[in-house]
């Protein structure tokens, strides 16, 4: 157990880690405030190899730490630049990790991982589904703190990213349909040995 929680703590860190990495990487355009990342696909990276638990806490302590003060997005942290324009993004992200990690939970147990297209295809649309829900949040809170209209704040904060958005869930399919056996090699290490059987014999059902 206490070998699980070790490898848990690890794999949580290090995609904390990658998240603020792949924040550091911005591009900025003249049409919007808000900077081209990594994040999103950061986050859906920590939602395909992290247990729905861990995908949330490795997302949270990176706010968390930013809040207090830490340079974690991009250079910036900060309770008033985590409480920004960008606020409700930042803020949206565990629950994102969490989502994505609860449903790859449910598909990698799906009969059809083993077709590829058909897997890949599937996955796109869970992981671009997901990931367009930090909108719901972000679009408002911007629209709050810059006084923006809903019209301003979708050209602003969405529009200018839906093909970025895209592209990442495409590498994130990629990536997930390459390495599912590592996928449930890392996801099992983190789990508790009854949830490690009870999955088996999910996974067992449906293969029969």
């Amino acid at each position: 157990m206490q070998t699980r929680n070790i490898r848990a703590f690890v794999f949580t860190a290090l995609f904390a880690a990658l998240f603020i990495v792949m924040s550091m990487i911005a591009i900025r355009l003249s049409l919007t405030p808000v900077p081209i990342t990594l994040q999103t696909l950061a986050v859906i990276l920590a939602g395909i190899f992290l247990t729905p638990r861990n995908a949330f806490l490795s997302l949270f302590s990176v706010i968390v730490l930013a809040a207090v003060g830490l340079p974690l997005f991009n250079g910036h942290g900060g309770l008033s630049y985590i409480l920004g324009y960008t606020g409700g993004f930042i803020f949206s992200f565990p629950f994102v990790a969490l989502l994505v990690s609860l449903a790859v939970g449910k598909l990698l147990k799906a009969s059809f991982v083993k077709r590829g297209v058909l897997s890949f295809i599937i996955f796109f649309i869970v992981f671009e589904a997901i990931s367009l829900l930090a909108y719901v949040p972000g679009i408002p809170w911007m629209m709050n703190v810059l006084g923006f209209s809903l019209p301003k704040a979708l050209a602003t904060g969405f529009v200018p990213f839906i093909v970025g958005d895209a592209l990442k869930a495409v590498t994130a399919s990629a990536v997930t349909i390459a390495l599912i056996p590592y996928i449930r090699r890392i996801r099992d290490g983190m789990q508790s040995r009854s949830a490690i059987q009870s999955s088996a014999s999910t996974n067992a059902m449906t293969s029969e």
